[in-house]
């Protein structure tokens, strides 16, 4: 296994993962680009990154995962920019030096949360980037996630009766922590892109032939596979997107056997859009 590691512009901290076996073919294979999760570092949560990129190079996929200005060992940018500016200058310069120094001409996005917010977004800014893996990243909720989440509750005996012995104090209590919960949920989705805007995007990655594998959390507000797919029912995706949804899984993914099921369902993917296509 080769690993090298590199420091672009003398700022951004990256390592490179090369593919072990490469043929004329996997030559062709694009090069996977591995998103900081909030603030976790190039490692990624519980080293998850580091294993991806040491699995996908049996299968012929170079890797770079890499920590945007600000994050990890990369330095902060010394300009007062958006972060997300920042961020999206950070991305182009990665590509352009993998580009340069690899010779590599094609991408796929890979992220958690923030992560993968920023793999759809570089996949929509850049198309060089072929592909996105998207954990955990942009949803919304449809008639049948609320179904499912609220129905079991209504013939619930044991919720019912949990609700009866609560005292009016404490009833007080939950409904002023259920205002700040939703004025917090509103401040992040406010953050959200609206899903007019997403529905153009994914419209472009469709005419492109880009891939995208959507992958959910029961810690994400998403509770069934098809939600993603039931959102945007108006768009042709066929087989541009997979999607899959892991009801036990965490979303940092802690637990050994939740990694390697994530691993095995990206591998998949891979091996059917890219590798054997």
């Amino acid at each position: 296994m080769k690993e090298t590691a590199h420091t672009i512009n003398k700022q951004l901290v990256g390592v490179y993962t090369h593919a072990i076996k490469r043929n004329d073919h996997a030559k062709e294979l694009p090069t996977i680009l591995f998103f900081n999760s909030g603030l976790l570092p190039h490692i990624g949560p519980y080293r998850l990154y580091v294993k991806l990129a040491r699995f996908f190079a049996k299968q012929g996929f170079n890797s770079f995962r890499f920590d945007l200005s600000g994050i990890g060992d990369s330095e902060k940018h010394k300009d007062s920019r958006l972060h997300k500016l920042q961020h999206n200058e950070d991305i182009d310069k990665v590509l352009d030096f993998l580009n340069l120094e690899h010779g590599d001409a094609s991408f796929i996005s890979l992220g958690i949360c923030s992560g993968a917010e920023n793999a759809h977004e570089t996949m929509a800014r850049d198309k060089r980037v072929v592909g996105a893996v998207s954990i955990d990243g942009y949803i919304y909720p449809t008639t049948k996630y609320y179904i499912n989440r609220y129905l079991p509750k209504m013939f619930s005996f044991t919720s019912w009766k949990t609700l009866a012995k609560i005292s009016f104090a404490k009833l007080v209590s939950i409904v002023r922590q259920n205002k700040e919960t939703e004025m917090n949920s509103i401040d992040m989705s406010s953050n959200k892109p609206s899903k007019e805007k997403i529905s153009r995007e994914y419209q472009d990655f469709i005419n492109r032939d880009a891939s995208l594998l959507s992958v959910f959390t029961a810690s994400w507000p998403c509770n069934y596979k098809e939600q993603l797919s039931d959102v945007f029912s108006d768009l042709p995706f066929g087989d541009n997107l997979q999607t899959t949804y892991l009801e036990d899984a965490e979303h940092i993914f802690p637990l050994a056997e939740d990694r390697q099921a994530l691993t095995k369902i990206i591998s998949n993917w891979l091996e059917e859009r890219f590798v054997s296509a």
